[in-house]
């Protein structure tokens, strides 16, 4: 009867840990409301003046697009412009960091836990079929998590590569932004800009994307 505990343990640890493991894969495309870069190309064929607008109207009032699109258009001026993408921008960059340490963590849990439910079993006079299923089952949801773990990382990638192309469409406007300064920015992956120090700069210099939180933290061991 043991032994079957101890197997039925297993068989659900697994089950919970691959499940609560691709769960990030699925946050992390719920980040946007849908294709980014195919909206990002269909915008880039509007007048720059009307891209704003037109992602306002396409994306789901909810919506990350919507709210970025809103936020910049009614911004008073360009300082105010350049400090509302970046405050969507640091706010979507979070977003697809938070749970990337779940699935590592969830393989670590599997197949230690299926290890200590095995040796249970063996001191329970489990037989070898039982310690194999735990073992099994462990395994099972260790592969499976680390799986999930795969592809929330490749999934947060293309993630960011359709936002910076959405970006820098909207964003490219006569009016608004520099199509030139808005890529550069993106494309180095500047920190934040400090509004504070605009003054000292162009009304406009481009739009950064917020660094993600490894780097934050790398900066902070190596200053």
């Amino acid at each position: 009867m043991s032994a079957a505990l101890f197997a039925a343990l297993s068989l659900a640890m697994s089950g919970v840990c691959a499940a609560i493991s691709w769960k990030h894969p699925a946050r992390i495309a719920r980040a946007t409301c849908g294709d980014a870069r195919e909206l990002a190309r269909s915008l880039r064929a509007l007048p720059g003046e009307a891209r704003l607008a037109e992602l306002a109207r396409r994306s789901p009032p909810e919506s990350w697009e919507h709210r970025l699109s809103v936020a910049v258009m009614t911004a008073a001026d360009p300082r105010a412009k350049i400090a509302a993408a970046n405050d969507l921008l640091a706010e979507v960059e979070q977003r697809l960091d938070v749970g990337a340490g779940w699935p590592p963590a969830a393989a670590r849990l599997s197949a230690l836990g299926a290890l200590l439910l095995a040796t249970l079993s063996f001191l329970a006079r489990g037989g070898p079929s039982v310690i194999a299923l735990v073992l099994g089952a462990g395994a099972a949801g260790a592969i499976a998590s680390a799986a999930a773990g795969r592809a929330g990382r490749a999934a947060a990638a293309r993630q960011r590569e359709a936002i910076d192309a959405l970006v820098a469409a909207a964003l490219v406007d006569a009016a608004l932004v520099d199509a030139a300064l808005v890529d550069a920015a993106l494309g180095a992956r500047a920190p934040l800009v400090d509004a504070a120090a605009l003054g000292a700069r162009a009304p406009l210099d481009g739009v950064a994307r917020a660094p993600s939180a490894s780097s934050r933290r790398a900066r902070r061991k190596h200053p």
